[in-house]
């Protein structure tokens, strides 16, 4: 079973500044995968999985879409 971990946000909106924007956000996972073999034991690899962001509203001072807010924190690197 897997349990998934993140925490609720708030974020500023991106077109008026003003509204909070309810998120709920999941951190990356770090994975370690060994490899054993003879020549070079111990030898392996490190990777992170991407950060996930749920948008879960609009904003409400602006009327924006939750759709609308969220392309617009994608394209402004927020999120």
């Amino acid at each position: 079973m897997n349990i998934i971990r993140g925490q609720y946000e708030e974020l500023n909106c991106p077109f008026c500044d003003k509204g909070k924007i309810q998120c709920f956000f999941i951190p990356g996972a770090w994975s370690h995968k060994m490899k054993r073999t003879k020549t070079l034991p111990g030898s392996g690899s490190v990777s992170k999985s991407a950060d996930v962001w749920l948008i879960q509203s609009g904003c409400k001072n602006c009327s924006k879409s939750q759709e609308e807010v969220e392309k617009e924190l994608r394209r402004k690197n927020i999120i």
